[in-house]
Protein backbone atom coordinates (compact mmCIF):
# COMPACT_ATOMS: atom_id res chain seq x y z
CA UNK A 1 0.00 0.00 0.00
CA UNK A 2 1.14 3.29 -1.30
CA UNK A 3 1.65 5.90 1.18
CA UNK A 4 -1.02 8.59 -0.85
CA UNK A 5 -3.61 5.69 -0.49
CA UNK A 6 -2.87 5.54 3.28
CA UNK A 7 -3.42 9.30 3.47
CA UNK A 8 -6.16 9.13 1.08
CA UNK A 9 -7.70 6.36 2.83
CA UNK A 10 -7.55 8.85 6.20
CA UNK A 11 -8.60 11.57 4.70
CA UNK A 12 -11.56 9.61 2.92
CA UNK A 13 -12.58 8.41 6.75
CA UNK A 14 -12.82 11.78 7.80
CA UNK A 15 -14.83 13.14 5.56
CA UNK A 16 -17.37 10.30 5.87
CA UNK A 17 -17.43 10.40 9.58
CA UNK A 18 -17.82 14.41 9.81
CA UNK A 19 -21.39 13.38 6.93
CA UNK A 20 -22.28 10.63 9.78
CA UNK A 21 -22.20 13.39 12.30
CA UNK A 22 -23.74 16.21 10.82
CA UNK A 23 -26.06 14.26 9.28
CA UNK A 24 -27.19 12.56 12.97
CA UNK A 25 -26.65 15.67 14.19
CA UNK A 26 -29.10 17.64 12.18
CA UNK A 27 -32.78 17.81 12.91
CA UNK A 28 -31.58 17.03 16.62
CA UNK A 29 -34.43 17.81 19.17
CA UNK A 30 -35.70 16.25 22.30
CA UNK A 31 -39.35 15.39 20.91
CA UNK A 32 -37.95 13.46 18.38
CA UNK A 33 -38.31 9.58 18.97
CA UNK A 34 -35.02 8.17 18.01
CA UNK A 35 -32.65 10.81 20.24
CA UNK A 36 -30.73 7.77 21.27
CA UNK A 37 -29.99 6.51 17.47
CA UNK A 38 -29.08 10.14 17.05
CA UNK A 39 -27.02 10.04 19.83
CA UNK A 40 -24.95 6.73 19.12
CA UNK A 41 -24.83 7.83 15.43
CA UNK A 42 -23.27 10.91 16.65
CA UNK A 43 -20.59 9.43 18.74
CA UNK A 44 -19.78 6.87 15.96
CA UNK A 45 -19.22 9.77 14.09
CA UNK A 46 -16.72 11.09 16.59
CA UNK A 47 -15.13 7.31 17.39
CA UNK A 48 -14.66 7.24 13.09
CA UNK A 49 -12.85 11.06 12.78
CA UNK A 50 -10.43 9.75 15.86
CA UNK A 51 -9.66 7.01 14.10
CA UNK A 52 -9.12 8.35 10.46
CA UNK A 53 -7.29 11.31 12.02
CA UNK A 54 -5.06 8.41 13.40
CA UNK A 55 -4.33 6.46 10.02
CA UNK A 56 -3.60 10.16 8.92
CA UNK A 57 -1.08 11.36 11.44
CA UNK A 58 0.45 8.21 10.53
CA UNK A 59 0.84 7.95 7.10
CA UNK A 60 2.76 11.64 7.58
CA UNK A 61 4.75 10.20 10.09
CA UNK A 62 5.94 7.11 7.52
CA UNK A 63 6.68 9.78 4.72
CA UNK A 64 8.10 12.35 7.22
CA UNK A 65 10.60 9.35 7.89
CA UNK A 66 10.48 8.33 4.08
CA UNK A 67 12.25 12.05 3.72
CA UNK A 68 14.44 11.47 6.30
CA UNK A 69 16.41 8.25 5.36
CA UNK A 70 16.41 9.76 1.04
CA UNK A 71 17.64 13.20 2.48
Amino acid sequence: MSISSILSSGMQSMQASINRTAIAGSGLNVENGDLAAKMVAMRQGEIEAKAAANVIKTGDQILGTLIDIRG
